[in-house]
């Protein structure tokens, strides 16, 4: 038979348009005692009026609601110090994230810190389980992170991400309201969507993946294939379908990404990128390094995303870098002004602070090197050819 360890999935979850203006009734619903509610928002969201409705649904149940919307950009130990205050102050009994993967991800951490009494340094890596932990709703309003069905919060010390995880980041409720995404820029729609597009294969492809989060994979893959592009357009609809898909594949990312993201994090930090345009460029390498996985699983892969039995995992990467280009986003590195000698410093960076011990294939400072010197001037065929040579 098949088995599992593990699979973590949100104790419930709402989708629908308007969704975010019931969240006082849906706590109500579950139990949660009135008192003080903090809402953790982006900056953005809250000049933009988008955490409005959750939180007027909120009052209106009974709730003091305190509002933290200091999240600019990638949170940092020193906001989420800020955020912590905040809610102790506020002696909140229940936390709501409202917004991109930053704002859900300071939630987490923040409900973690307030009830098992703990401080920011001492978050990394797996933490234990708190008896305590408060009741946790988060609310995307992006179509990439997925932060709200996974148990991974991230947050930079010193300018380097740190990861926590922990099976209670996964929430009590996950709120998947299409109207918070509608307007969003199509610049932020192709890159958050690479991004959960990232999640979903990268996921599929590490050795902690299991037959459940497979699926998750596969499904969330096959949507963004095929309604980014009218999305990009302004399709209200597709949007709507691109923000199940980025639940879902923030589910199947509960069991680990690999290659891509590590990439992405160097990429990012030495040329400014927003983290999904860093996966977007690493994605269809990170294919092209770990084609030697097993012909069989990485067929299987690509046959079930692109819905075509005769794919294999080659095509699918072709496939991937296609979609990036066809949302503006950059396939090379020249254009970042990248230097030759950049290819073996990325390299070194990826093994030495971002290792991935799930990729189905080592990650070599050699073999690495060489790939991203096919990155630097988009050549996926000769990163195909080059990593096929090189298991």
């Amino acid at each position: 038979m098949i088995e599992i360890d593990e699979f973590l999935f949100p104790r419930r979850v709402v989708a629908a348009p308007g969704a975010a203006g019931r969240l006082g009734s849906l706590l109500t619903g579950d139990r949660v005692p009135l008192g003080a509610v903090m809402v953790v928002a982006d900056a953005v969201v809250h000049d933009l009026g988008l955490d409005r409705a959750a939180v007027g649904s909120l009052e209106d149940s009974g709730y003091d609601v305190v509002v933290f919307a200091e999240i600019e950009g990638e949170p940092d130990d020193l906001v989420l110090k800020r955020a912590i205050a905040a809610a102790r102050a506020a002696q909140a009994v229940a936390f709501v994230g409202i917004g991109g993967g930053s704002a859900l991800d300071v939630t987490k951490l923040v409900a973690h810190a307030v009830g098992g009494d703990v401080e920011p340094d001492d978050l990394r890596g797996p933490i234990a389980p708190i008896a305590n932990f408060p009741f946790l709703a988060l609310v995307p309003t992006t179509v990439g992170t997925g932060a709200e069905a996974t148990r991974v919060a991230m947050f930079a010390v010193d300018g380097a991400k740190r990861a926590v995880l922990s099976a209670q980041f996964v929430p009590d409720l996950a709120v998947l309201d299409a109207d918070l995404v509608a307007g969003l820029p199509a610049t932020v729609v192709a890159s958050t969507a690479l991004d959960a597009l990232s999640h979903a294969l990268e996921s599929a492809m590490s050795t902690t993946s299991n037959d459940l989060t497979r699926q998750f994979s596969v499904r969330a893959s096959q949507i963004i294939f095929d309604r980014l592009r009218p999305a990009l357009g302004g399709d209200r609809e597709a949007r709507g379908d691109l923000l199940y898909a980025s639940f879902l594949a923030g589910v199947s990312l509960n069991a680990g990404v690999v290659l891509g993201h590590s990439l992405s994090y160097v990429l990012a930090a030495r040329h400014g990128l927003a983290h999904g345009v860093g996966c977007s460029l690493a994605l269809p390498y990170c294919l092209a390094y770990n084609q030697t996985m097993g012909e069989e699983r990485g067929a299987e892969l690509a046959a079930e995303v692109l819905q075509d039995e005769t794919a294999d995992l080659r095509l699918l990467a072709t496939r991937v870098a296609e979609l990036s280009a066809d949302a503006g986003l950059p396939t090379d590195l020249l254009g970042l002004g990248s230097t030759p000698e950049e290819s073996e410093q990325i390299a070194s960076r990826v093994v030495a602070d971002y290792p991935r011990p799930t990729n189905p294939v080592p990650l070599e400072t050699g073999r690495l090197t060489t790939l991203i010197t096919h990155l630097r001037t988009g050549d996926l065929a000769g990163a195909w050819t080059a990593m096929g040579a090189t298991p």
